[in-house]
């Protein structure tokens, strides 16, 4: 914006220098009148980006605290849907257990190990949810979605059919 008012002022400029001294003083007067409504507007300008700017900073602020607030509101949901996933969870670890031989084979016996502390991760972590408030919701809620997640894998890994990288492998 300033590279413009300049050129505009070096242009009334080089046409005053052309004209008569009073054509000059006009040419001066008109040049510093028009500079100066520039230069007003482009405060005004300024001013008018900067609350605009405020504003939508307000804006998005307010949507995120919304979005916190609805996260939050929605924790029953969130632990009944968790409570459902390690319904089927405990399911399958309980016909491992069946299908496992303790003592037979050591690389069973320690993946049922892992199943077990990665069981108990997820009952830490939500027994936590408990205490959530609305400011430590989010990270409490990625815990627990971690560790529910650790748990499935590692079920996974010890299901028949799985193959490695979860793949089918040859049919």
């Amino acid at each position: 914006m300033r590279q413009i008012t300049y050129a505009g002022a070096a242009l009334l400029l080089a046409a005053a220098l052309a004209c008569s001294p009073r054509d000059r003083q006009e040419t001066a007067s008109s040049a510093n009148a028009a500079a100066d409504d520039i230069s007003d507007a482009t405060r005004k300008g300024a001013a008018d980006v900067k609350d605009a700017a405020r504003d939508a900073d307000d804006e998005v602020s307010d949507e995120a605290r919304d979005a916190r607030e609805y996260a939050y509101a929605q924790r029953n949901d969130f632990r009944r849907d968790v409570d459902l996933q390690l319904k089927g969870l405990d399911a399958e670890i309980a016909e491992l257990e069946r299908n496992t031989k303790l003592g037979a084979d050591k690389v069973r016996d320690s993946a049922l190990a892992n199943i077990h502390a990665a069981r108990k991760a997820v009952a830490r972590d939500l027994n936590r949810l408990g205490n959530a408030t609305e400011s430590n919701w989010d990270d409490l809620k990625r815990e627990v979605n971690q560790s529910v997640y650790s748990l499935t894998e590692a079920v996974r890994r010890q299901r028949p059919d799985a193959r490695p990288m979860g793949g089918t492998g040859p049919s």
